[in-house]
């Protein structure tokens, strides 16, 4: 019978002090206070006699320890699974169990992975404070981890760096992590997906494909079909930008197929939206105007809804349809005043001065507001795209300006 999991000695105390005996009391006829002080504080060795003696006078048996040893396997296995299959319900079922056991868990040697698990399911769940306290714990156990641990902790950090929104860092972190080559099998299709989701967000679309697929075919091999579809979305996006539409459609084909068979609600205001962003490159318009409406029929929350409005007013002021525009760009503007969506709502006013025929109000605004903030967030695909319109602008007024921010645009490879 195996109880290498369990600390036996932190047990002990934690039995004796609930029962409020003395050491003194516990180990009478059995063992000095010395040795069963060693035993109880630092896991000193002691014989299986001694062990069974001392259970014994607390009315504890073996056996129930080596099934809350068991059950702390099992009920964090399960929890594990539920967090890397995305299934968001069960996870929480599943921490909520795992929550239950959390008195025994201080007493084993399940506490780094318990610690570890809980970090990664209130990041599933985007508890952002929770997850925090959960990394500070783990910031100070670290070091008394094992290797594998260690580098599962760094896995971690990365998937942390990404909803921070740090794609930089986050990817440095994971490549690091791939590069060792420790982290567990179970997880190495969620680093393939993060490393793409990271390219995907740094514009290096052939990278997030390369990594895309790598992913694909590994939850492929778990039959994980949430994430999948995914991966199949984070396909999609990169070859739109690659401007390889004939694969882009093929991976919104599939997704489309499956979406509703695997309840996928969570996914479909944001797929229909980055969908029409391709019907629309493609020439599309009235079908891509369809999409984001049906985008904005399933947000989910607030940031989904004017994230589309965005997309679909955009694509309105592109079609010349000017009233329609500025009507969306006014609840644009007063719905993103309070919101973390500071970028849309400098976008949008810009927008507005254009379409008020305020041109030169709205370049100054360009110049003055929105290209400093693009610059400073490292919006580079925007920074470029109105950069150009800033340098147009100034073409036949100011050289030197039309010329510097050519050379700006340059720079950051247009």
């Amino acid at each position: 019978m195996s109880l290498e999991k369990m600390n036996i000695g932190a047990m002990i105390k934690y039995h004796r002090q609930l029962r409020n005996m003395t050491q003194s009391e516990l180990c009478k006829g059995i063992c000095s206070v010395t040795h069963l002080s060693k035993f109880e504080n630092y896991n000193k060795e002691a014989n299986w006699e001694t062990i069974m003696l001392l259970l014994d006078r607390l009315g504890i048996s073996l056996d129930s320890i080596q099934q809350t040893s068991e059950k702390i396997s099992t009920e964090l296995s399960d929890l594990l699974d539920a967090v890397l299959s995305y299934d968001k319900e069960r996870a929480t079922e599943c921490y909520n169990r795992v929550k239950e056991l959390q008195e025994c868990i201080t007493f084993s040697n399940y506490i780094s992975l318990y610690h570890l698990y809980v970090y990664r399911y209130h990041l599933l769940m985007n508890h952002l404070e929770e997850a925090e306290k959960e990394q500070e714990i783990i910031r100070q156990i670290v070091n008394s981890m094992p290797e594998q641990e260690k580098e599962l902790y760094e896995f971690i950090n990365g998937a942390y760096y990404i909803i921070k929104g740090d794609y930089k860092l986050s990817l440095d972190t994971l490549l690091k992590v791939e590069a060792n080559d420790l982290l567990p099998s179970s997880w190495q299709a969620e680093l393939y997906y993060f490393i793409a989701f990271n390219y995907a967000n740094l514009k290096d679309s052939s990278s997030s494909v390369a990594y895309g697929h790598k992913a694909l075919e590994a939850f492929s091999r778990s039959f994980n079909y949430l994430r999948i579809l995914h991966t199949q979305f984070l396909l999609g996006i990169a070859y739109t930008d690659l401007g390889i539409y004939e694969n882009a459609t093929e991976q919104y084909n599939y997704i489309f197929k499956n979406m509703n068979l695997i309840n996928a609600d969570e996914l479909k205001s944001a797929m229909y939206n980055n969908y029409a962003l391709l019907l629309e490159k493609m020439g599309e318009m009235d079908q891509a105007a369809r999409y984001y409406l049906l985008s904005m029929e399933h947000a989910q929350t607030e940031t989904e809804y004017l994230t589309s409005l965005c997309s679909y007013t955009e694509l309105l002021i592109s079609l010349g349809r000017k009233e329609q525009a500025l009507e969306n760009i006014s609840k644009i503007l007063q719905e993103t005043k309070a919101s973390s969506m500071r970028k849309q709502q400098l976008i949008f006013k810009y927008y507005q001065y254009l379409l008020k025929n305020r041109k030169d109000r709205a370049m100054d605004f360009l110049e003055n507001d929105l290209l400093p903030y693009l610059e400073k967030t490292y919006f580079i695909e925007d920074y470029n795209k109105f950069a150009l319109s800033l340098a147009r602008y100034y073409s036949d007024s100011n050289l030197d300006k039309a010329l510097y921010y050519y050379k700006k645009v340059a720079e950051r490879g247009e």
